[in-house]
């Protein structure tokens, strides 16, 4: 016994080791009498083209959807700005008026320094974040009866009448009374 092991301490590490060998056939064997399996590659590749099919069908209506959100999302955002313009005429009791370039499809808030709404009177862009040129999405087109839409400080505004379609030919139209800056938005 020169190795340093006893003669007890080996036969029970080898009874160990020899013990995981049936017990993990005893397990397969288990497993497979049950009728457990994987799957086959066959099987993967059959659910794996299902899943392709299903999504290119789907994915046509999920652009018409997310386009009409864009135009009701685009519609929303002209409604609030144009509530906004007649609530800051009204309490900075002057005249602003919102220009809209229907070529760039932008649109901004002009507040008038002095003198009545026309040409005379000079306008300037407000400091604060309602100041910025805003954008409408590529994929609407936006037109309009007139450029720009005067507030006045006693809550009246222009009437006029904004068209916004998204590639779909879905049409929104907002159109303001005249009165209290209220918009109406209807779809066509």
């Amino acid at each position: 016994m020169t190795c340093g092991r006893t003669a007890a301490t080996v036969p029970k590490a080898e009874a160990t080791m020899s013990q995981t060998g049936p017990t993990k056939r005893a397990l397969q064997t288990r497993l497979s009498s049950r009728g457990i399996r994987g799957f086959t590659l066959i099987e993967l590749f059959i659910v794996s083209a299902i899943i392709l099919i299903l999504v290119s069908f789907s994915t046509p209506l999920f652009r018409k959807t997310f386009s009409d959100l864009e135009l009701k999302e685009a519609a929303a955002n002209i409604t609030s700005f144009i509530t906004f313009a007649q609530h800051k005429a009204v309490a900075d009791e002057a005249v602003c008026k919102i220009t809209f370039d229907y070529e760039n499809k932008t649109y901004r808030l002009l507040i008038a320094s002095g003198g009545a709404p026309d040409t005379a009177a000079q306008y300037v862009i407000p400091k604060d974040r309602f100041g910025k040129l805003f954008h409408i999405p590529q994929n609407i087109e936006i037109e309009g009866q007139s450029r720009d839409i005067f507030f006045y400080p006693d809550g009246r505004c222009d009437k006029t009448e904004i068209k916004l379609m998204n590639k779909n030919k879905k049409t929104l139209k907002l159109a303001t009374t005249g009165t209290l800056g209220n918009v109406i938005t209807t779809q066509e």
